[in-house]
């Protein structure tokens, strides 16, 4: 007996799954209720493939493979019935991909992960995080207005957590440190790139460009670089010892400094085109005429920008800072910084040139009455911490780790590995076409020993309670209720850590979302890093 499967030919054995087929042959079928070595549950219907012998969709974990089938795994009907899928499944989820703070921080830098990190006195880690995405950390933790404070939800309990001190800290242990955290370089990849201005955006654009394998020059009008953090900012607020150890930092990744070179009159914009394989302006105002010669677009704000990727009009020139935007704070321009070192990077490999990756965000919009009781469960109720050195000192370490357990958490654990999240990606999903009305209030049972449990994040595919099953669990998992209120839960209303005494590992490995999840986050075998790689 054979089928057909995207064209290619195959035989079939008795017992094989459309699924199974498709595999042999190497083809991938996304799944979420499915795993091998337990029955079929067909719940989720990710995995539909039409048959075109018959004309009708079919789901492959379950169809049996029929003899003179044509199958084809993803076509336009296909595709549409994977996005309705999880539309569906999106409209009664609850929970955010991304904590509120990290998306308002406009450098994006993972604060969850961060503050985790902290909690476990993992401080290399914990700068690893934060120089991901913020090339300035000891500088923007004193000067930061901290935009992220305000998103954060502790401040509906009572305030937020101190994640400015929090950052400062990593970054002042770090600069302290014999040996500094020195991130990995690509091989050098022989481009070299202007970047005119050594305010902290270009100061940014040239750290991450460095890793990246680009040979950066900055050329400034100053004597000394930091713009704006060295020449406006107050020494008591900004130390300058603290703002020259941060950009030697950049400078010992290789960076070369220009000084006393002001664009327009020691240099020309014509002349940087020429000589460098990119242009990055980074350096606040520049007179308008400047602007015009260089047939440079501009708006009422500064220099016209593609806002996802920073690029001028012009090909190879990039843009940034109050160049582009009213804004003065710092950690805006570090975020472009990053943006740009990105999108030059795609331009110089001959890549379509479009800036960071942002994948898709489940959102759960404001807490709710009572919800931040669910939150506080897992985070410390001591009240913020306010270093016994006042704000000039910062805090001590164990002042860092008493504030870092005050987090509510609120992130998901599985950002990476989430399969929800995943295939909303793949199939451009949307929470909100199926969603009526308010949503259900969010819960979280915390009382196992290695994992949480939250019910909002369940999408009822049933692979716990058969994993329980198969390990002869006492009480195992079931679902309760019907229809729209079924829900997943211990028998008898029994404690989680009742349920799960033998395989609640297993079980937060194979969810396909964060439901069910371990304690300590993210299964650390998917790398945060590797996740960090797949936005270059």
């Amino acid at each position: 007996m054979k089928i057909t499967i995207n064209n290619e030919h195959t035989n079939i054995q008795p017992g094989d799954t459309v699924l199974k087929v498709a595999r042999r042959l190497g083809f991938d079928i996304p799944t979420m209720c499915y795993l091998d070595g337990l029955p079929h549950n067909t719940s989720c219907m990710i995995c539909m493939v039409e048959d075109k012998s018959a004309g009708k969709l079919i789901p492959s974990c379950s169809a049996p493979a029929v003899d003179g089938m044509r199958i084809e795994t993803d076509n336009e009907r296909v595709h549409e019935f994977r996005k309705d899928a999880l539309d569906l499944l999106l409209s009664e989820h609850i929970g955010d991909c991304e904590a509120p703070c990290q998306r308002i921080c406009p450098a994006l830098m993972d604060i969850p992960l961060m503050i985790r990190q902290i909690q476990q006195k993992d401080w290399r880690a914990a700068i690893q995080t934060i120089k991901a995405d913020i090339a300035l950390p000891a500088v923007l933790g004193r000067i930061c207005p901290a935009p992220c404070e305000n998103g954060c939800n502790r401040g509906k309990h009572d305030a937020p957590v101190s994640i400015r001190l929090l950052e400062r800290h990593v970054a002042d242990l770090d600069l302290k440190s014999n040996a500094p955290h020195t991130p990995d370089r690509r091989p050098a990849s022989g481009k070299s790139v202007a970047i005119v201005g050594a305010g902290p955006g270009g100061l940014a654009a040239a750290w991450y460009l460095q890793q990246l394998g680009h040979q950066c020059i900055i050329f400034d009008k100053n004597e000394q670089p930091g713009g704006n953090l060295r020449y406006a900012v107050p020494d008591d607020r900004l130390p300058k010892d603290i703002l020259d150890a941060e950009i030697e930092r950049i400078a010992q990744s290789g960076v070369t400094f220009r000084m006393s070179a002001t664009l327009g009159e020691d240099v020309s914009f014509a002349q940087l085109r020429q000589e460098y394989d990119a242009v990055v302006l980074t350096s606040g105002e520049i007179d308008a005429a400047l602007y015009r010669d260089a047939a440079l677009e501009t708006t009422q704000r500064g220099l016209k920008i593609d806002r996802k990727t920073m690029q001028t009009n012009l090909p190879g020139v990039f843009a940034g800072g109050s160049l582009v935007s009213a804004s003065q704070m710092a950690v805006r321009a570090v975020g472009h910084g990053k943006i740009i070192a990105l999108s030059v990077d795609q331009f110089l490999a001959g890549k379509p040139v479009a800036g960071r990756r942002r994948r898709f965000n489940s959102l759960m919009g404001r807490l709710q009455e009572g919800e931040t009781g669910e939150f506080i469960k897992e985070a410390s109720e001591a009240p913020r911490v306010e270093p016994v050195g006042d704000f000039t000192l910062g805090f001590s370490g164990e002042e860092a780790v008493a504030e870092a357990l005050r987090c509510f958490h609120c992130d998901c654990r599985k950002q990476q590995s989430c399969k929800l999240r995943l295939y909303s990606d793949v199939y451009a999903a949307s929470q909100s076409r199926y969603r009526l009305g308010g949503r259900k209030k969010f819960e979280r049972q915390v009382q196992h020993d290695l994992v949480i449990f939250e019910s909002g994040k369940c999408i009822k595919c049933g692979l716990c309670i058969q994993i329980a099953e198969r390990a002869g669990e006492r009480l195992g998992l079931a679902f309760i209720n019907r229809g729209f209120d079924v829900k997943l839960s211990v028998p008898f209303s029994e404690a989680l850590e009742r349920g799960l005494e033998k395989v609640a590992q297993e079980c937060a490995a194979a969810c396909p979302t964060a439901a069910i999840s371990l304690k300590s986050g993210e299964e650390e075998s998917v790398s945060h890093q590797d996740a960090k790689d797949e936005q270059q």
